[in-house]
């Protein structure tokens, strides 16, 4: 993946698949931004093509994988390829050093909710928000991520009543590590990443921990169903 500029962030984006790439080359990081809510094959398949370059040793300098989720609800079925790409993200920190952050700047529901609770952390702008609406298949992943985090009977009491957690609710709840300003750009993703960085190899060791005792989500018995 190459640098396209002497800027402090870089940025090509392939429109095809609703993913820009951004690389901040002072904090050692790569930003994700998807300008479309929700997945489908082509952003699944844009995503975990960074993945395995990364998990193959193709960027030996990153530091920091960064998901920014800028856009609201989306479509709430899984494209072929979800699944393997939410395990391939949940691991990069078994893996890897780098660690995974999912960037919540406005809503955050259905897949993207999903695919951001197997990040290494959740970071949430003061104004964003997680939703819980949706059907209960297509909530699999979702109920199972944050069922672990705080709890199966708390995680269906939210599901069943569609509830919509601010971020300070998010953060009370240990579901999002962080609430920040928003800032313009990728501003905020810098100045949170020189903060956080101080405490990297600490935190690193943490979340591999944390990913090493949790078993694997297994979603192949509800896609069966959803799909006959």
């Amino acid at each position: 993946m190459r640098v396209v500029s002497s800027k402090d962030w870089s940025a090509f984006t392939n429109t095809s698949t609703g993913v820009r790439t951004h690389w901040l080359r002072q904090r050692e990081a790569l930003v994700l931004s998807k300008s479309r809510p929700g997945f489908d094959r082509a952003s699944a398949h844009k995503i975990s093509g960074v993945l395995r370059e990364i998990a193959g040793g193709e960027q030996p300098q990153l530091r920091f994988l960064v998901f920014d989720f800028a856009e609201g609800a989306g479509a709430a079925v899984a494209p072929d390829g979800f699944a393997e790409m939410v395990a391939a993200t949940a691991e990069l920190i078994i893996d890897t050093p780098v660690i995974t952050i999912a960037w919540a700047r406005s809503l955050l529901a259905g897949l993207d909710f999903d695919f951001a609770m197997n990040c290494a952390a959740i970071v949430a702008e003061r104004e964003a928000c997680f939703s819980f609406a949706g059907e209960p298949f297509d909530l699999f992943g979702l109920y199972a991520a944050v069922g672990r985090r705080i709890g199966f009977s708390r995680t269906e009491r939210l599901i069943e009543s569609e509830q919509t957690l601010s971020a300070a609710e998010a953060r009370d709840l240990m579901l999002v590590r962080d609430v920040v300003p928003a800032q313009p750009e990728f501003s905020g993703i810098s100045t949170y990443l020189t903060q956080f960085d101080r405490h990297y190899n600490a935190s690193h060791a943490i979340f591999r921990a944390q990913r090493m005792a949790e078993p694997p989500i297994d979603r192949r018995p509800v896609i069966d169903i959803v799909h006959r």
